[in-house]
Order: C-alpha cells, then sequence, then structure tokens
C-alpha cells in the first residue's frame, strides 16, 4: 500500500505531482486570458530547447496550458521550469486601501507624460473628455498600479513601456464602450501590471506600446 501510495505522488511526468510540491498562492484564483497563455507556450519553447522537457512532456503541458482558466492552472505546469517565475510571480497589482486619486477629465484632456507619479490607485471620471497616459517613464510600484475609468463620452489612452503586462479582465465596459489592446505580449519580463478596470459607457479606450 505505501509502494502504491508512493507512486501516486511521485509519478513521472506527472502534472499532478508538480502542484502537489507548489505551495499555494493567493494569485492562483485569478482568470488568465490568451497573452498569459502564450507567454506559458513560450516558456515550454525554451525550456525544450535548453533540454529540461522533452517532446512528449512539451506536448503534455502545452495542453494543460491551453486548457488552463487561471494562475494556478498555469503554476501546476510550470513551477519546475527555470524560466517561469517572472510569469508565475505575485505581482498583480490590489486596490489601495482608502480613496483613489481622483483625475477629472471633464470637458478637458489631461496629458501625464516622462517622469510622473502613477498612484497605486488612480480613478478617471468625468464626461466629454479625454486622459493621456505615457507610462513609458513614469515612476509607479514595481508591482504595478490599479486605473479604474468611470468616465462617459471620452477617450483614455495608456502607452505602455516593453516590460508592462495589462490586466483587463474587471473592466465592466458599458454602452457602445470600446477597449482597444494594441499593446501585444510584453518583450521583457517580470515588469509591472497595469489593471484597468471600471465602467465607461460611450468610451474608448485603447492601450498601445512604446
Amino acid at each position: 500500500m505505501a509502494h502504491g501510495m508512493f507512486g501516486e505522488r511521485c509519478g513521472t511526468g506527472s502534472v499532478g505531482s508538480m502542484q502537489m510540491m507548489t505551495a499555494p498562492d493567493p494569485s492562483d484564483v485569478l482568470r488568465i486570458g490568451d497573452r498569459e497563455r502564450e507567454q506559458a507556450v513560450a516558456v515550454l519553447h525554451d525550456a525544450v530547447g535548453g533540454g529540461y522537457l522533452d517532446l512528449t512532456e512539451f506536448e503534455q503541458r502545452s495542453a494543460t496550458v491551453y486548457a488552463a482558466k487561471t494562475r494556478g492552472d498555469l503554476r501546476s505546469a510550470l513551477s519546475d521550469l527555470p524560466g517561469a517565475a517572472h510569469l508565475l510571480a505575485a505581482n498583480v497589482p490590489t486596490v489601495a486601501a482608502g480613496s483613489p486619486e481622483i483625475m477629472d477629465i471633464g470637458w478637458t484632456t489631461v496629458k501625464r507624460q516622462a517622469g510622473w507619479e502613477v498612484p497605486p490607485y488612480l480613478m478617471i471620471s468625468g464626461s466629454m473628455g479625454g486622459a493621456d497616459l505615457d507610462l513609458t517613464q513614469a515612476v509607479l510600484s514595481p508591482g504595478g498600479c490599479v486605473i479604474e475609468v468611470e468616465a462617459t463620452w471620452s477617450t483614455v489612452k495608456i502607452l505602455l513601456s516593453e516590460a508592462m503586462s495589462l490586466r483587463t479582465h474587471e473592466y465592466r465596459g458599458g454602452q457602445n464602450s470600446t477597449l482597444k489592446d494594441k499593446s501585444g505580449p510584453p518583450t521583457v519580463p517580470g515588469g509591472p501590471v497595469i489593471d484597468v478596470r471600471g465602467r465607461a459607457p460611450w468610451t474608448t479606450i485603447v492601450v498601445k506600446r512604446a
């Protein structure tokens, strides 16, 4: 019986065994999208090239990645690979305690460029206005920030650096609301996460990368 139990826990190539050996992380319950899946597959490709995985293991783990719904699902397929640390790091920004810093764009366009300090929690509000946010040389927390858009009839433009990741799963949109993600995946791993949230009817949000 003891031998059978040992075999179940340490079976060769078992994704389940990796999950049992990995300490739970609070961020593992967060949902992931195609961007994170593509990054995870890239890690698997690098692992094959470096001799860490054979082709059979690559196929098995790729199937797990493509079926993944949460960060925890990704962790089960990547946790024992040296190139996965940046993808599994718990750097998801959280809403800071207290009130957000308000950026009022009512009937005006507010621009923020190089060197501006980004608060951990920024709320953009107003109507018939615009926000032009250049984050490429901004000063912000290593974990990133939350940008909550609660505007109407407005346009919000966000420019990311090559290391920043975009998260939009909590953006609720609204009537005739459009969020255009033109940024693509980050080209430098381990950067801060820009978490765009809110509800902004009749508003367009455009995200690009420098």
